[in-house]
């Protein structure tokens, strides 16, 4: 059982112990190591990533900063990431950019490992149900992935403390999100990416195998992001619906 403990971190299964927020990136990884082989996908240069799988679920960690120009309090663990294991697209945090995203994959049954809030299994009851029985007044420092009508949550992303504002990184003095923090993306990393074309416009997807969302929970900074990939050649294909 993983339990989610706000403002600490996660209770890990199996005698791990806590993988707390706050850790630096050695810490993380031995944490981690404690449930099996971890991976790090890398792929986005203000952090680093751990990932390790365990039974059906899979958890993801990163940091927030830049490596390069580290601030005080950076490059120490501040998300977490518990999906689903086994689907081709799982969402990762992006640049302390959690939750919002396209409707995950189709999970009609619960995960084979509780995920448990205040006694909650989050992916043991139809989404529906978890968002009632969490009520309206649920930690902010959750983020849910979208599921389909009548699904199971595909992922939950939580991180160190409530988003403050809308959520996003925000220009000094201004509280408007701060597009600059995303640059590499459409100018010296813009090949590791490629924009997914949908109903509604676009999707941010990083490259590889398999592919992976980035998730974002500011609709307009999204937009944004998206513009200047289109702007600077970022390759652009077809959508995949979610299966």
């Amino acid at each position: 059982m993983f339990e989610l403990l706000p403002g600490i971190g996660v209770h890990l299964p199996d005698g791990a112990g806590t993988l707390r927020f706050g850790m630096d990136d050695v810490a993380t990884r031995r944490t981690l190591a404690g449930l099996g082989q971890v991976r790090s996908p890398g792929g986005l240069d203000a952090t680093w990533i751990f990932t390790v799988q365990w039974g059906d679920l899979e958890l993801t960690a990163c940091a927030r900063g830049d490596r390069h120009d580290p601030e005080p309090g950076d490059l120490l663990m501040a998300y977490v990431v518990l999906s689903r294991a086994g689907h081709p697209r799982r969402p990762i945090p992006g640049r302390g950019v959690v939750g919002r995203g396209a409707p995950g994959p189709a999970w009609r049954g619960p995960a084979a490992v509780p995920v448990v809030l205040d006694d909650i299994d989050l992916f043991g009851y139809p989404a529906a149900e978890v968002l009632e029985a969490l009520g309206d007044d649920r930690y902010p420092e959750l983020r849910f992935q979208t599921a389909v009508p009548g699904g199971y949550l595909p992922g939950v992303s939580f991180q160190a403390e409530p988003p403050p504002g809308t959520g996003v990184h925000t220009a000094a003095g201004t509280g408007a999100p701060d597009l600059a923090c995303y640059e590499d993306m459409w100018t010296t990393g813009r090949h590791d990416w490629q924009l997914e074309r949908t109903s509604s416009g676009y999707r941010i997807v990083m490259k590889g195998d398999p592919p992976m969302d980035l998730l974002m929970c500011h609709d307009a900074l999204a937009d944004r992001i998206a513009a200047n990939m289109l702007a600077t050649g970022v390759e652009v294909v077809a959508g995949h619906p979610a299966s």
